[in-house]
């Protein structure tokens, strides 16, 4: 029997499925990174009148770097259990978000990056996101693999 070759709309369509489902399982962190790195760099400060829109203003920083940390648990928890290169793709590009506060920290320590307060607390709230993200989601991704990995019984 022999096997028919791929039509062209196979291909695109098994290439859309899986952009697709690396943007579900990976793109937090990578847009996460990209809003960092303009809100950091190209300087996204606002300049409000009042206490309470300077505090709306803050507050959706912290609803940002919480539904990035609520996507990467929903990766961390659709992940396949078998392998372990999931994990570490995970874990890489985990790690993107964390070096661009890192780099805008030395930039801004070096005093090449001048940042305003608002600047100053986005670093943190994502350095408190991709800390999570990083520490304890990685070490659950490990947990959970190392349960689901099947082991033979030798009596």
């Amino acid at each position: 029997m022999t096997v028919p070759p791929n039509k062209p709309e196979d291909v695109s369509a098994r290439r859309s499925h899986g952009t697709l489902a690396f943007l579900l399982n990976h793109g937090a962190p990578i847009i996460f990174a990209g809003l960092l790195w303009y809100v950091l760099w190209w300087g996204h400060s606002p300049e409000l009148q009042t206490v309470d829109a300077a505090m709306w203003h803050v507050s959706w920083v912290g609803v940002i770097a919480l539904l990035y940390v609520a996507l990467q648990a929903r990766a961390i928890l659709a992940q396949p259990r078998s392998g372990v290169t999931h994990a570490m793709i995970e874990i890489l590009i985990s790690l993107l978000p964390l070096f661009v506060v890192v780099y805008a920290f030395v930039d801004w320590m070096r005093g090449a990056n001048l940042l305003s307060v608002f600047q100053v607390i986005v670093m943190v709230q994502a350095t408190m996101a991709s800390l999570i993200d990083v520490v304890i989601f990685t070490w659950f991704s490990m947990s959970l693999s190392r349960l689901s990995v099947h082991t033979l019984d030798v009596r």
